[in-house]
This record gives C-alpha cells, sequence and structure tokens, in this order.
C-alpha cells in the first residue's frame, strides 16, 4: 500500500465558531462555515461553490473530530462534494497559533482526516474509486491546509 499525494485543500475563509452544544447528550459541538476553499492538484482544480459546514465534536480528550461536507465546481464545470472526517489534537502549540492568528507545522499537532468524494462527471470519477486521507495544519485563525493523499 503507498500514498499517493494527489491535490492540495486550501480553506481561506471561515465563519464562527457558533456557541458549543455543551450539555447535548451528543456531546458538545461546534459548527463553523467554510466560506472560501481550493483543490488543486495535477487531476483537479476546483474552487468551493457554496459555503460548508463543520459540526465539529469537542471531545474531553484534548481530541476534536470534524464533521465536515463542502462542494465544489471544477474548473471545467464538474460538481465536487466532499465529506470528511478525522482528530484534531488540541496541543499548546495548536491552541497558540489559533489565539494569534499564525500558521503551525505539520509536525505542532496530530490533524488527520479520512476523504470520501462524491462526483458524477466520468472525467473525475478515479475521485468515487479511491480511499483518501489527509493531513492538515493552520495557515492562519480561519485558514487551513491539507495535503490529500490517494491510498493506493
Amino acid at each position: 500500500m503507498e500514498l499517493v499525494h494527489e491535490m492540495t485543500y486550501r480553506i481561506t475563509g471561515m465563519r464562527g465558531p457558533l456557541a458549543p452544544t455543551d450539555g447535548s447528550p451528543l456531546g458538545a459541538r461546534q459548527y463553523f462555515e467554510m466560506s472560501s476553499a481550493t483543490l488543486s492538484g495535477p487531476r483537479i482544480s476546483a474552487t468551493l461553490a457554496l459555503p460548508g459546514g463543520d459540526w465539529m465534536l469537542r471531545g474531553g480528550d484534548g481530541f476534536w473530530r470534524p464533521d465536515v461536507r463542502v462542494q465544489f465546481v471544477t474548473d471545467d464545470g464538474a460538481v465536487v462534494l466532499l465529506h470528511y472526517t478525522g482528530l484534531v489534537e488540541q496541543t499548546p502549540a495548536f491552541t497558540a497559533a489559533a489565539e494569534q492568528n499564525r500558521p503551525t507545522d505539520w509536525a505542532d499537532h496530530y490533524l488527520r482526516m479520512s476523504m470520501r468524494f462524491d462526483v458524477g462527471s466520468p472525467d473525475y470519477a478515479w475521485l468515487n474509486r479511491s480511499l483518501f486521507v489527509a493531513r492538515g495544519r493552520l495557515l492562519g485563525t480561519t485558514e487551513l491546509e491539507y495535503e490529500v493523499y490517494r491510498v493506493t
């Protein structure tokens, strides 16, 4: 098994979060809206079509668990839906960077995602037929960058 880098996913605009749902029997969640994002790689170039959302579960174990759905349109007009979940470690370096609007290094925290694409265009059918994982880092308070890999 190998990992092949397929694209970079950049979130360049986020709004929120809403106040957490403390006391919910399903756990405390916070909602973030993705308002600007891109996918770029040798086989894909796409821009966020409509705002996406993250129902982030705030775990008491030092990890938050994203549950994100975003929708893109490629440069040639194909609709690409993306759903991902994962783990975001709330390290002191991560928290300080988020509070001070500065980037993190890849090793500052564990920020990993499992990504699933849904697309109807035959030109992008490869997205439906592969598993994808990603590692992420902060670029600033409202910006993130993910390196997205296809599992072969």
